[in-house]
């Protein structure tokens, strides 16, 4: 039996993994700690763009691997709009491209959640794993028909 590796699950992780560490990052660099996010300092950033667009982007991002790593539908989307709002928002305001540091710069991590997002909706949800036997297609229940 030759092992099976859901890449879409594997794309799903790394997503996890960029998007909670710009939530982390994010959060240090505004708040002083991920412990102060539910304290009323978050409240007085609600108008800062610079904090919000980063926060809101990176939630997203976040939700959309979990969606896709469990299986569910609309992970990628939502992942995607995530990432799309990093990025776009760090593009915006000139954010250069550092690839000494790269996990420091928001731009740069956008990017890397936009590429994860889109290679995780390119993949298809489906049963992938060829079956021995009588088969309609990659989607057969496995059932013989008589």
């Amino acid at each position: 039996m030759r092992p099976f590796v859901d890449m879409r699950r594997v794309f799903a992780l790394m997503l996890i993994a960029a998007s909670g560490w710009l939530f982390y990052r994010t959060a240090n660099v505004w708040l002083g700690g991920v412990d102060h996010l539910l304290g009323p300092g978050v409240s007085a950033l609600l108008d800062e763009p610079k904090f919000m667009f980063p926060a809101i982007g990176s939630a997203l991002g976040l939700l959309g691997g979990l969606t896709i790593f469990f299986g569910g539908p609309g992970g990628a989307l939502i992942a995607l709009a995530g990432g799309v709002s990093v990025a776009g928002f760090a593009l915006n305001l000139d954010q250069p491209v550092e690839l000494s540091h790269f996990w420091d710069n928001q731009l740069a991590v956008g990017v890397v959640m936009l590429m994860l997002a889109a290679m995780t909706a390119s993949i298809s949800r489906g049963n992938q794993r060829s079956s021995s036997g009588d088969s309609d297609g990659p989607y057969s229940s496995g059932r013989r028909t008589f």
